[in-house]
């Protein structure tokens, strides 16, 4: 028979073996290989290309490879489910968007993965408002003259976006839903996408994140109508907010933060979150962010992420939900 306090020590004693493994792979980190940053997003797109700007800064800090892995399938949620399921040791981790770590709790049914339960955050990077585009040649000036267009021939209007459920799409939705109109709604598997159809003359409107759509506003490929941010911002102080265009309120945007696996311990969540905030509230990266049309919050705690997130899963979910958009 198995000595029944062998048996009682034996079990109490693995809790602790548990968490002496965990110090001892904190302690380790990041030492054992290269990090695997996921993002949803093909190469180009907004979340890329904040990954690699992060990225190329903390890999000198961290003294280790970063590889920036793309993985853009069903709304995100390939990427979301990736990390979910990883390793909790630091070396899997996922720039979290609003597309992925709140829309989708209501677009998908069910949830592939619990990711309230399966991801935590770490540190914030970066806000991205929309801005709202027309194809230069477009007759309507101002916003105003938009939704007066729209309105009168709703048929006439389609608007295209990133995949359903982006942050591209749900503005877009909220839009229509704020002027009381509905128009024919085209999906692309990329925002930019949309955007070459836009300059093609094929769409009638599209919400872009700004950190790629300064560049067609700038290069005078497209008209800007206006900015779906609370305030006008610095890198193109000429487009209006929405808000202050003709819709009282209006604010969407998306975010790039970093997110782990759930059991990734403190001292590694801890010490990304300080070298990440380095890295975004730094002079050179703050005003590369926010030249690319961004916004930089103040840093944040881990513990503040996952209060981001929970905040804006009680904003957006039950609009995500009145748009009727799904996914399966």
């Amino acid at each position: 028979m198995i000595n029944r306090r062998a048996f009682v020590g034996a079990a109490l004693a693995t809790p602790f073996l548990s968490l002496a493994a965990r110090s001892a792979q904190a302690a380790d980190w990041p030492k054992a290989g290269p990090i695997r940053l996921v993002v949803a997003s093909g190469a180009g797109g907004n979340a890329d290309v904040v990954a690699r700007i992060v990225a190329a800064e903390l890999e000198p800090r961290l003294d280790q490879r970063i590889l920036v892995e793309n993985l853009s399938k069903a709304s995100g949620m390939q990427a979301t489910e990736a990390v979910s399921k990883a390793e909790p040791d630091g070396y899997t981790l996922l720039v979290g968007t609003s597309s992925q770590l709140v829309h989708n709790i209501a677009l998908f049914e069910p949830l592939p993965v619990d990711i309230k339960q399966t991801l935590r955050g770490v540190a914030m990077m970066n806000e991205v408002p929309m801005i709202m585009c027309v194809n230069k040649d477009d007759p309507a000036q101002s916003l105003t003259e938009m939704i007066e267009r729209i309105k009168a021939a709703p048929d006439s209007f389609q608007y295209g976006s990133g995949p359903a459920g982006t942050t591209t799409h749900i503005t877009g939705a909220l839009f229509l839903s704020r002027i009381g109109a509905d128009i024919v709604h085209v999906p692309y598997p990329k925002s930019g996408e949309a955007m070459r159809d836009l300059i093609a003359g094929r769409l009638s409107f599209v919400f872009n994140p700004s950190l790629t759509a300064v560049v067609q506003v700038r290069d005078d490929a497209v008209r800007p109508l206006g900015v779906s941010a609370a305030a006008r911002l610095d890198a193109v102080p000429d487009i209006p907010t929405i808000s202050e265009a003709g819709l009282p309120d209006f604010v969407s945007q998306t975010w790039n933060t970093i997110s782990a696996p759930s059991g990734t311990p403190d001292e590694i969540v801890q010490q990304l979150n300080g070298m990440v905030n380095e890295v975004v509230q730094s002079e050179a990266i703050r005003s590369r962010l926010e030249d690319l049309g961004s916004i930089v919050p103040a840093a944040m705690t881990p513990g503040e992420v996952d209060a981001y997130y929970t905040r804006q899963r009680d904003i957006w979910i039950p609009v995500v939900r009145d748009t009727g958009a799904r996914r399966s």
